[in-house]
Formats: C-alpha cells, structure tokens, sequence
C-alpha cells in the first residue's frame, strides 16, 4: 500500500487552488470526490448521482481527484469559508476528521446514520462518532463508504515446494509466525531459494507498520488509548503488554526472518518485496497485492497466492480486528447541507453502494452486513475475499485510536511507532525502553 501522506504543505494546496469553490456553488450539490481504484467505481457513483438528479430535480457538480489532492484542495477552501458540500478522500479517517469535529467544523450527520444504525458494522459506527469541543458530546459527524484492515498473504506454491500445506500453517500466535521462520525459510533455503519467512516492515517512511503494530498490539490486550480517550500506555499492565507485542513484532526482523532492506521500506517497497518473492508472507492493510494480479496474472490470484486470517491472540480467542472506515463529510459551513444529507441517504443503500464496491473487486471491504453477505465476498472459489470475509465477520472490528483521541493522529504523523522499532531493530535498544520513549512522547502529545 502507498503511503498516505496524512499532512500536506500549504504550497501544494495552493499549487491545486480553490477557484472551483468560488464558482461551483450555482450547483445544487457540490461534490469533491477522490477517484475510484477503478473507472467502473467512478461509473457507478455518477449512475447514483444521475439517480439522484432525476428524484430531486436538482443538480450535482462533481469533480474527481487523485487521493491526497482532494484533501490538498479541501483545507484551504474551508479556510476560505468555501467547502464542498460532499467530499471523500482516502485519508480524513485517520488524519483529519477527530479534530475538524472537536473544533465545531462538521455538520452532524446523526439524522443519517441513525435511522440505518441497525444496517452497518457495530466497529464502524464507533469509527463515526466523535468528540465536539464546543459542545463537550460525542455525535457523528462522518458517513461511512467503506473499510479496510491488515491482512496477511503468503505464497502457497512455495509453501508447498517447502514440503508444506495450507493445513499445516498454526492458527495461534506465536506458532503462527515461528512456522513461517524456523520451518518454511529453512526448508527453502536447503533448496537453494534464499527467501526470508515475514515481510515484516519497520521503517519509518511508510504507514504499513502502524498498521500492522496495532494488530499485534490488539492480539496481546495493549489497548492504549481507552474508547474515552485516556492514554492508558503508562499503565502498568498495558505497557506490559506492549512490550510483549513490539517483542513479538521484532522476533523475526531480529532472527533474520524478514529482508534486511525492510527497515528502510517506503510506501509500496512492501507489495513489490512480496511480488518479488522475497518473503513468503506479506502483511498489507487492503488487499492491493493479490488484485494487483487478478488480470495480468490469475494464476497468481486464484492458486499460487494465499489469504489468511490473522492467528488467535495469545490468549486463544479471534485477533481482534483494526478497522479504517472510509468517509465522507459534510462540513458546517457547507452551502448545501440539506441537499448533501439528501444525497447521502440514496447513497448509503445496498442498491447504490452495492456496484461501487463490487468494482472494486474487494480491495476495501462493505460496512453494511448486508453487503458483507452477498456471495461475491464469500465465495470460497476467491482464496482472497473469502478469507477477508473471515476477517471481517469473525472477530471484533475495532477503530484506529484516533477515533477516541484526536491527538492520535499526530502519533502516526510523528511515525513514533516506526521509530521506536528503529530504536529496537537498529540502535540495540531494548524493547522496555524503546517503549518507554515513545510513552513519553505520546504523553507530551496527548496531555
């Protein structure tokens, strides 16, 4: 996955500009909409826009960006006093929206949400609800259009070429990834492959890391920011339990388990390392790696590449899992509110939401259990979906800790979880004080 570039400079906001806010508001709705993984997804959300044209007698000025530029062309119009009516982007979730809505700049959309609350995700109304500074109560003030979380991939026909099977692999923590260290990396290597077990990422120039520490973080009960928004990683017990999930986190990259070059891994050096064949395990928070291969490779998708859910925690129950809802905003001083809840209503059905996420082929994952059921994610023919559906619908979905405490964000701006590896894996610190700095930084931060 590339790396989400969470803040961007004001230059390369200007550099896109707001002349468009200064004009498009003659339209009944104005959207600014992050384009689509493909042109079949942009298709089917300007058919809801077509659909909504014609039940309402209004008009909608859409225009699509690249992700990143939406957010770039966003934050200077709100400045402005000029924002989109409607607009997404692939990075609100985790860098922007806990803070907007503690400052009073969101519209509540709770006149939305709750009369379809029974229709999504438990884990991903938690991920809409936030703090509001002005008023000191939690509202939700975003929408959601999908989800996404790590999963893991691995290469079956070289698990096989070590001698195993798909049956052999463990479904318990510790065994789970010992089996792909001390088991298939030596059985390959006799062969004469020099492969490493674990692609296990721990630079600081990609955002993979955060995602995947926090699942190893969740596996051993290290939650560190409660869902009040207290940071709890000073405790006792939960920074124990940190630094038993960092510990198992560096286990391999320590045992030359995972490529040396993983320590300086940017935003996609993981894909490719995986692609490469490299490592025979991959850790990615959407499932980009195997659809990178559905059309040019099927073999790959469907018999050489593998999905599997993530082990049982230490403890022996289902890992809980880490979710990143995908939104869409309104904000207050939005031209066209009333028209925005409007659109969002049509939008938020299985019937409207249902083709764009299919064509997406299950790179990002549905947020409404009636979606989530349609056989298309399912279907134990896709070794992919079927195993996100797992995922999914098996363990407990759980949101990123910005969504309790808005300050969190500038933990993943900071990278401090991928420097406090550095710390571990390349200056020989040991783990209890690598955990020790980074506690100390995220107090400063979150007090």
């Amino acid at each position: 996955m590339k790396t989400i570039r969470a803040v961007r400079t004001l230059l390369a906001a200007a550099a896109i500009g707001i002349g468009v806010a200064t004009t498009a508001h003659a339209a009944d709705l104005v959207v600014w909409w992050t384009k689509g993984v493909t042109q079949a997804e942009d298709d089917a959300f300007k058919s809801v826009i077509a659909l909504w044209e014609r039940q309402t007698g209004k008009k909608v000025d859409v225009s699509f960006y690249a992700s990143g530029d939406t957010e770039a062309k966003t934050i200077p119009a709100m400045k402005a006093g000029l924002p989109p009516d409607l607009t997404y982007d692939f990075t609100y979730d985790l860098a922007y929206t806990p803070t907007w809505a503690f400052d009073d700049l969101m519209a509540d959309v709770s006149d939305v949400l709750e009369p379809i609350k029974d229709q999504i995700q438990p884990g991903v109304l938690d991920s809409l609800s936030f703090l509001n500074g002005k008023t000191g109560k939690k509202s939700y003030y975003a929408l959601p259009f999908f989800q996404m979380s790590p999963h893991i991939h691995y290469w079956n026909d070289l698990l096989e070429q070590a001698g195993f099977k798909a049956s052999d692999i463990p479904n318990s923590w510790e065994p789970f990834f010992d089996f792909w260290c001390s088991k298939v990396q030596p059985a390959l290597r006799a062969k004469g492959n020099r492969i490493y077990g674990l692609g296990q990422g721990s630079s600081t120039a990609s955002n993979d890391p955060f995602f995947n520490v926090h699942l190893y973080l969740n596996a051993y009960g290290a939650e560190v920011v409660a869902p009040d928004g207290k940071l709890r990683i000073n405790e006792p017990d939960i920074k124990k339990r940190v630094v038993q999930a960092i510990d198992s986190y560096v286990k391999p990259i320590k045992g030359q388990c995972s490529p040396p070059d993983a320590t300086n891994w940017g935003g996609a050096d993981d894909n490719v390392s995986f692609l490469n064949k490299k490592n025979l395990v991959a850790m990615n928070p959407t499932l980009s790696i195997p659809m990178s291969q559905l059309a040019s490779n099927p073999d790959n998708y469907y018999k050489n590449m593998h999905t599997v859910p993530w082990p049982n925690g230490p403890d022996g129950k289902p890992t809980p899992t880490m979710i990143s809802v995908k939104q869409v905003l309104i904000f207050k001083q939005s031209k066209n509110i009333d028209n925005a809840k409007s659109f969002m209503k049509l939008f938020l059905t299985p019937a409207n939401m249902g083709p764009m996420l299919k064509a997406m082929n299950g790179r990002f994952w549905p947020v409404m259990p009636a979606l989530i059921n349609d056989p298309f994610y399912s279907d134990p023919k896709d070794p992919h979906r079927s195993a996100a559906f797992k995922q999914f619908t098996q363990a407990t979905n759980k949101p990123f800790p910005q969504t309790y405490n808005r300050h969190y964000a500038r933990v993943m701006a900071e990278q401090l979880w991928g420097k406090m590896l550095g710390r571990i894996v390349l200056d020989g610190w040991t783990t209890e004080k690598a955990v020790d700095e980074l506690a100390e930084r995220m107090t400063k931060i979150m007090s």
